[in-house]
């Protein structure tokens, strides 16, 4: 079986580069489960790349070094809330990311009891999706290409 890097080495430069240049999520969710069920769905099945982190805080840190297309975010972070992550990203990262003229959407992951927290969120025109427990792969990659596929058309018109 090849590994990941066998692969890489195998395709042509020009499928390289674009693979360099793939659209950037970031996921944050406390289960450390879910975030590798994200992960390894997206990297495989969508063409974009992936960092996790279970800790808010260093969550942050991550969307003000680096530009993402999409966020996604569980609703129950013990210490800072998906909610409030993505509340204070919206303030700065205008700021910190020149090229970014507004934040990224964001699609947050919610466990069954927060149903009703899920569907006042949805109403919101940033929120891109409210994924309630238990996730499919299916549900996750449907999610996210309705997302990449409208920035990429964005991109496209020449609007972003």
């Amino acid at each position: 079986m090849n590994s990941r890097k066998d692969i890489h080495n195998q395709m042509p430069d020009s499928e390289v580069n674009s693979k360099q240049e793939l659209s950037r999520i970031l996921a944050v969710h406390e289960d450390v489960g879910t975030l590798r069920l994200l992960r390894e769905t997206l990297e495989n099945f969508t063409s974009c790349r992936v960092d996790t982190t279970p800790n808010a805080e260093y969550a942050f840190e991550l969307a003000l070094q680096r530009p993402y297309s999409l966020f996604i975010f569980g609703l129950g972070l013990p210490v800072i809330k998906g909610e409030l992550l993505y509340g204070l990203l919206v303030k700065v990262l205008a700021s910190c990311h020149r090229e970014i003229k507004s934040c990224p959407g964001v699609i947050y992951i919610a466990d069954p009891e927060h149903s009703g927290i899920a569907d006042t969120l949805n109403r919101e025109a940033r929120v891109k999706g409210v994924l309630v427990k238990p996730l499919g792969i299916e549900r996750i990659v449907s999610a996210v290409k309705k997302v990449t596929a409208l920035n990429e058309r964005i991109v496209d018109k020449g609007v972003a």
